[in-house]
């Protein structure tokens, strides 16, 4: 099922979007997803949203580790990001992953959700402040956002708010605490 809400964003022009999936296919390799969607404590139940998803590092990997009882909604701006992921959940045979067509908006209910992860997507985003209230409204009391911002990530778009600023508005204004940072990935968890 995929649903789709008024866009703020704009997904970026189809070569751009070739070039990015190219570089990021290539970086993959010197990456450790595991150790990625590991530090988050994924467990099998869990509901995940794969903001920004991609062509769905995450994603598999996330659907895999929450098995059946659980529930992935990989969300993307851009349609060829979901024409990616619906390839990829039916290649290896996921039955928990619900794509989402959309950009600053997350289609579900007020916390209903246990895990966000926000990797290398925050700084294409225009509207950053309003991504990271939506993640907020979206997660339970005490669920988790993963959060990372690489170089090249940064590098693409607008990098106005750094590593320090996104923890900083996230602690001060939105009421997450830091609980572990590893290599540039930041767990925080929603207080209240």
């Amino acid at each position: 099922m995929n649903h789709q809400t008024k866009p703020m964003q704009h997904p970026m022009m189809g070569i751009a979007f070739h070039m990015m999936r190219v570089v990021m296919s290539v970086k993959r390799y010197f990456r450790n997803i595991d150790e990625e969607t590991g530090l988050s404590v994924l467990k099998s139940g869990d509901v995940v949203v794969d903001f920004g998803c991609g062509p769905g590092f995450n994603t598999i990997p996330a659907a895999q580790k929450v098995g059946s009882q659980g529930k992935v909604y990989a969300l993307d701006v851009h349609p060829k990001a979901i024409a990616i992921i619906e390839r990829e959940k039916r290649k290896h045979r996921l039955h928990n992953i619900e794509t989402l067509v959309s950009d600053c908006g997350i289609p579900l209910e007020d916390q209903t959700v246990d895990i966000v992860y926000l990797h290398n997507t925050l700084p294409l985003i225009t509207h950053k402040k309003e991504v990271l209230r939506e993640i907020r409204r979206v997660l339970k009391v005490h669920g988790r956002l993963s959060y990372m911002s690489r170089k090249g990530s940064r590098m693409a778009r607008d990098a106005t708010m750094n590593d320090q600023g996104v923890r900083e508005y996230l602690e001060t204004e939105l009421h997450f605490q830091l609980v572990q940072e590893n290599k540039g990935q930041f767990i925080f968890d929603r207080k209240q």
